[in-house]
């Protein structure tokens, strides 16, 4: 016995030294953002970013983005991943108890005891009919136990857990998609709504202008080109409004989908109130490795690095010797025509199993873990490039519109002043149509660029908020952005719409 158990202890050392864990490069983080604007390196402001749409100061936005944070089916596939995930750990924690099985058995065998009947045994048994049953039974209680002497199946049951706080990562990770993009097609809808109207005023202008041109007509100031012109002007802008309404319903009708409810549903809430949110706070962008903390993706990428390179690490201990234990206790019997009898069943075994030989089996696994765990660490460097690309991005965006948003301004303005100016040349008979309908055209063009301007200034806040992990409020105790997530949850269940509630007794 000394002898095998030093052989498998020598076994064990060196299967287990043949492959050893790949040492990983950590993945970088500069010490500050290239686009880091005055204040933009303040510490971040966990308050501000938890709820950040109610910034917008828009009540109807607040509560679509609520609404689809309740409703939407995105969020509810996440949920069920949750679920999953929590079933993966239970299963994977069951393997370090022992497992309890009530088993039974019985069999029945018919003997022909005819060629019996005159032997010693049939006269033992006293055999007298042609056929004889032959009855055994036995029922006992049966419990096997692996014990995990070198920590496989704690490994795993620990990677079960870092995957459920990845799965629960990715759900919130979804909630702040889902507010991103509902954000995001609210601010296209009121853009639009506001160019509608745009449109419509500058079609009354133009019917004006029509009117204008068809009495300077009739009086023989002007010639029937002005008038012709004038229409075709108006007609133009008439023609414009079908893309428009074309534009408008597609984008109500995708945040319909958001918040789970039927067509129609948020234009009728929008009415035709075009104002475009702008939100009037700075916000601290902090130093990107607040990223690691506050950014539901990276968190849920890290944890899923985490939980392929224990599950790597468990690959391994599988090439250690493995111990089991077995015991039963029951009753077992038998009977042989009028004779039976039972007894008291007991029994304890131990097993050891040391991997020797198997084809390769244990070897593709370790290979397949590291590479799992490779597939995760790209994960998370993609994750985190996504991330400092998304700040960096927004950050410029919205540094640039800033700055482009006073000169719009200004454009609109002095191209209203134009426009006045020739119109009324032109009805005093000062000036030709042509730069009535330039001025025209001008002032158009003016007012949907600062509406354009005003709508991606918007959006770069949005985008803003959202790439600095905004939408949720971690506990500022918590050690890691997995536990932060964990304690969030529980703070703010996701509503389950999946799953109907048990009816109340």
């Amino acid at each position: 016995m000394r002898r095998v158990t030093a052989f498998a202890a020598a076994a064990a050392v060196a299967l287990a030294a043949c492959s050893t864990p790949p040492v990983r490069e950590l993945p970088p983080l500069p010490d500050r953002y290239f686009t880091a604007a005055p204040g933009a390196a303040d510490a971040r402001d966990p308050a501000a970013l938890a709820d950040w749409w109610q910034a917008f100061d828009d009540p109807p936005l607040t509560e679509l983005v609520r609404t689809a944070l309740a409703r939407n089916l995105d969020v509810q596939s996440a949920l069920a991943d949750i679920r999953l995930a929590r079933a993966q750990l239970r299963q994977a924690r069951s393997a370090l108890y022992p497992r309890l099985d009530v088993a039974g058995q019985g069999s029945r065998q018919f003997i022909d005891t005819e060629r019996l009947a005159d032997s010693a045994i049939g006269q033992q048994f006293g055999f007298e009919e042609d056929e004889v049953n032959f009855d055994m039974w036995q029922l006992a209680l049966q419990a096997e136990w692996e014990i995990d002497l070198f920590g496989a199946n704690r490994l795993r049951a620990e990677a079960g857990r870092t995957q459920l706080g990845s799965a629960q990562a990715q759900l919130v990770a979804t909630r702040l998609a889902v507010a991103s993009n509902l954000a995001q097609g609210y601010v296209q809808a009121r853009a639009l709504i506001a160019q509608r109207a745009i449109l419509i005023e500058s079609i009354e202008v133009a019917r004006e202008l029509e009117r204008v041109a068809d009495a300077r007509f009739r009086l023989g100031e002007v010639t029937r080109l002005d008038v012709e012109a004038a229409a075709a002007q108006r007609a133009g802008i008439e023609a414009s409004l079908g893309d428009i309404d074309a534009s408008l319903a597609q984008a109500t009708f995708a945040l319909d989908t958001l918040i789970d409810r039927p067509p129609g549903t948020v234009r009728a809430r929008l009415a035709d109130e075009g104002r475009v949110p702008l939100a009037d706070a700075v916000v601290p962008r902090g130093q990107p490795v607040d990223l690691l903390r506050r950014r539901p993706d990276v968190i849920a990428a890290a944890a899923g690095l985490e939980a392929a390179e224990l599950q790597a690490l468990a690959s391994r201990r599988d090439l250690f010797p493995k111990i089991g234990l077995s015991a039963a206790l029951g009753r077992t019997g038998l009977g042989l025509g009028e004779f039976s009898a039972a007894s008291d069943l007991k029994s304890l075994s131990g097993q050891v199993s040391v991997p020797w030989f198997d084809f390769g089996a244990r070897r593709a696994a370790i290979d397949l873990a590291d590479a799992q765990a490779d597939s995760g660490y790209v994960a998370l460097r993609q994750a985190l490039a996504g991330a400092l690309e998304d700040v960096e991005v927004a950050s410029a965006q919205l540094d640039a519109r800033r700055a482009q948003l006073a000169a719009r301004r200004e454009t609109r303005e002095r191209a209203q002043t134009a426009w006045r100016m020739a119109r009324r040349t032109y009805e005093v008979g000062l000036a030709n149509l042509a730069d009535v309908l330039d001025a025209q055209n001008g002032l158009l063009d003016a007012r949907r660029q600062l509406l354009d301007t005003e709508r991606a200034l918007a959006l770069a806040q949005i985008a803003l908020y959202v790439a600095l992990g905004g939408g949720w409020n971690p506990h500022p105790d918590a050690p890691d952005g997995v536990e932060a997530v964990r304690q969030d949850l529980q703070s703010e269940p996701v509503p389950d719409r999946i799953r109907r509630p048990e009816p109340t007794p």
